[in-house]
């Protein structure tokens, strides 16, 4: 009777516990950053032009901090819990202007509003990141544009404009390996970009 007793005085206490989602734990969120690092990594040339990379813009959709995921019928998941520790274009302009810098190429990369005269502009926009699990295998994509501009005249002369889209296969779908998939198809953009620019810069 006493057993019977304390498992109805203790059912209510039950019952709200399990109906009140606040008292279940919350994963911790993971954030990432990107990093497509040049293989080599070469001085400045001293007889070089400075290039100016202008601000890394974003498509619709690109700017998303969450890890997007592209699943089958076409829809669209960005992942609350695993982010990036800042808006990918942020780290994306970051990680260009150290390939380039590292490429041997210029006497200079710099950013707008630095006191150098660049004779060279790099204008980069981000149109897609994302982890494609409609594709067999899933892949991780990333597709970006660039513009090269001439500031030797007035007003500025566009010297080429170029499509990137490249894919990197994926062992499976956690966040890490995505991560790891975007850092190589980056690696693959930032490598094209750098030959742009060789017999110009």
């Amino acid at each position: 009777m006493r057993e019977r007793r304390a498992l109805l005085l203790a059912a209510p206490a039950l019952l709200s516990a399990c109906a009140n989602p606040l008292s279940q734990p919350f994963p911790e969120k993971t954030f990432f950053v990107l990093e497509a690092r040049r293989p080599q990594r070469l001085p400045p040339d001293p007889r070089g032009r400075v290039l100016q990379l202008r601000t890394v813009a974003a498509g619709p959709g690109a700017e998303l901090r969450g890890i997007v995921t592209r699943l089958p019928g076409g829809q669209q998941r960005a992942d609350f819990w695993n982010e990036f520790f800042a808006a990918p274009p942020a780290l994306i302009q970051d990680q260009l202007r150290q390939w380039l810098a590292d490429s041997g190429l210029f006497a200079a990369v710099v950013d707008q509003g630095t006191r150098a005269t660049p004779s060279l502009a790099l204008e980069p926009v981000l149109n897609a990141l994302f982890a494609d699990a409609a594709e067999t295998p899933p892949v991780a994509r990333v597709q970006m544009q660039t513009l090269t501009l001439g500031l030797d005249r007035t007003p500025p002369r566009v010297l080429a404009e170029r499509q990137h889209d490249r894919r990197a296969p994926l062992p499976s779908l956690a966040p890490a390996a995505i991560v790891a998939g975007f850092n190589q198809a980056l690696a693959a953009i930032f490598a094209e970009i750098e030959a742009s620019f060789r017999g110009v810069a």
